[in-house]
């Protein structure tokens, strides 16, 4: 089970940088934002502010967690007076910390997503699977004894009526050994 949370940062010239890490401790007396669980950060939209100059060029570089090693690239280009005042993203980082660094321009960009947290009732959730498991399983069982009791009555069947006719099993044809 999770628990989704809007998240936003704005990035401007007084403030370049933002790290994403919702491990480390804050204030030991806030207690409203302490979570416990996976973390997964999804970054979908980036808006440029409206009192950014005409024809500026603001850049948002992101450093996360790569497959082997760190990797930092920029995910956002907006400039300002163009038009195209903001831009859909799809960045998944499942893994904090992630840096969000105003490379060029002064600002301000909001970004927006959403950050998951995975709660720790998930082991509720697979013992509900296991149970589901163990009653397909003893369901299973049923079926196959079941079977099992049908091939035993016709076998009783088959039995009874050969051993309505006489009690002996049916006769040969006898076949003459002497050859003509």
């Amino acid at each position: 089970m999770t628990e989704d949370y809007f998240w936003g940062v704005t990035l401007d010239k007084t403030k370049t940088t933002e790290v994403w890490d919702p491990d480390v401790k804050g204030d030991a007396n806030d207690s409203a934002h302490v979570f416990r669980g996976e973390h997964t950060l999804l970054v979908k939209q980036a808006v440029l502010g409206p009192e950014v100059p005409d024809d500026e060029v603001n850049v948002i570089e992101v450093e996360a967690m790569g497959y082997k090693s760190d990797i930092k690239f920029p995910v956002v280009v907006l400039k300002g007076g163009t038009g195209h005042s903001q831009c859909v993203l799809d960045l998944l980082f499942p893994d904090p910390p992630v840096t969000f660094k105003l490379v060029k321009g002064n600002g301000p960009i909001h970004l927006l997503g959403n950050h998951s947290v995975g709660i720790a009732g998930e082991g509720m959730a697979d013992e509900e699977d296991d149970d589901e498991i163990d009653e397909e399983f003893e369901e299973e069982e049923e079926e196959i004894e079941e079977d099992k009791n049908s091939v035993d009555e016709k076998k009783r069947k088959i039995a009874a009526n050969s051993n309505s006719k006489g009690g002996k099993a049916p006769k040969r044809p006898k076949i003459d050994s002497e050859v003509d």
